[in-house]
């Protein structure tokens, strides 16, 4: 199998790391990655943005999931995964960065119409050259809300963010510290041929 198609399929969201932090050189890869992502009409217009910082992902990790229950009824029935538990799935998780060594937030142009669709494929590239080199990652949305705050605020002042630009994704990164996960059969009827 073409080993581009293998990355797609293999790949699953990891919520379990290791405390290891990535490599320099492995991380610089998946930045290139990143950047090589489709864009509309080549603007190159979304900023990716690393956090290395354990404090930092700490509490942005915890705004975060602090964002996801204040958005969700306290009775609604929730279910990510079984083998990799969510935030959704587990309460006693405490940050929806789920201990990651490395955190990617994507920036990309207020109002601009492809401001969202840009990051998803910068997303997606750096979870597809993430699992190439060996390294777990989950994207996680809610980006908007984490900076909402005060300390959002404070964080992207130092963080040296443009204004005008829309925090999108945050992508969770680092050595699984788990058995990959299996993949779920593909659902039947998701394809659909016209001639």
């Amino acid at each position: 199998m073409n080993e581009v198609i293998k990355c797609i399929k293999e790949r699953r969201s990891i919520r379990k790391y290791l405390k290891k932090q990535i490599e320099e050189n492995k991380l610089n890869e998946i930045l290139e990655a990143s950047i090589y992502a489709p864009n509309a009409g080549g603007r190159q217009s979304a900023l990716v943005v690393v956090s290395q910082n354990e404090k930092v992902n700490e509490i942005l990790g915890k705004i975060n999931r602090g964002a996801f229950y204040e958005s969700v009824p306290k009775n609604a029935k929730l279910g990510v995964s079984k083998e990799q538990p969510s935030i959704a799935d587990d309460r006693n998780i405490k940050s929806a960065f789920y201990g990651a060594p490395t955190v990617i937030t994507l920036f990309a142009p207020n109002n601009y119409l492809y401001t969202d669709g840009d990051c998803a494929v910068v997303a997606q590239n750096i979870m597809i050259a993430a699992h190439s080199l060996g390294i777990g990652s989950c994207m996680v949305g809610r980006a908007d809300k984490t900076f909402e705050g005060e300390y959002g605020k404070d964080i992207l002042k130092e963080w040296g963010l443009k204004e005008g630009y829309t925090p999108t994704y945050h992508i969770a990164l680092g050595y699984y510290d788990c058995e990959l996960p299996k993949g779920k059969d593909r659902k039947e009827g998701r394809i659909k041929r016209i001639y």
